[in-house]
């Protein structure tokens, strides 16, 4: 009986594996991006803790409004 629940106990230990499944976030791709320094100075000055995040929502905002008009001609 005290065996059993050991086994119960070892298995609630182990780590278990996340995995991306559907309607989870995609993997993001690793870039490297040269910018103008006036550019980063913005980013600098107004998102100084989240710059890249910020970089990373207009870009992907911008490609959406292109990939919309695109389809709409």
């Amino acid at each position: 009986m005290i065996f059993d629940r050991i086994e119960e106990l070892k298995a609630g230990l182990e780590k278990k594996k996340t995995i991306r499944g559907e309607g989870r976030k995609q993997a993001l791709v690793h870039l490297s991006l040269r910018i103008p320094q006036d550019v980063m100075d913005f980013f600098d000055q107004k998102y100084p803790y989240k710059k890249q995040a910020k970089m990373r929502e207009i870009l992907a905002n911008f490609m959406k409004q292109e990939l919309k008009n695109e389809k709409s001609k």
